[in-house]
């Protein structure tokens, strides 16, 4: 059974957007961070998911990058 507890927020206080307007640090874009105050606990949960699977896409692009 998953848990009822809030998901902690994503951020890690690195703070800044890239050229699509994602958070490098946290995955979310301007948004999501400003919704999550107000989130219920179902909605923060697919934030965190979401920002997981974009920050994972983030990284991966990087890597190809360098």
């Amino acid at each position: 059974m998953p848990s009822m507890t809030d998901p902690e927020s994503p951020c890690i206080g690195v703070c800044r957007l890239n050229q699509d307007s994602f958070c490098v640090g946290c995955g979310r874009s301007i948004s999501e961070i400003a919704e999550w105050p107000r989130a219920s606990r179902f909605r923060r949960r697919v934030l965190v998911e979401i920002a997981q699977v974009r920050l994972t896409a983030l990284t991966e692009a990087d890597k190809k990058d360098s």
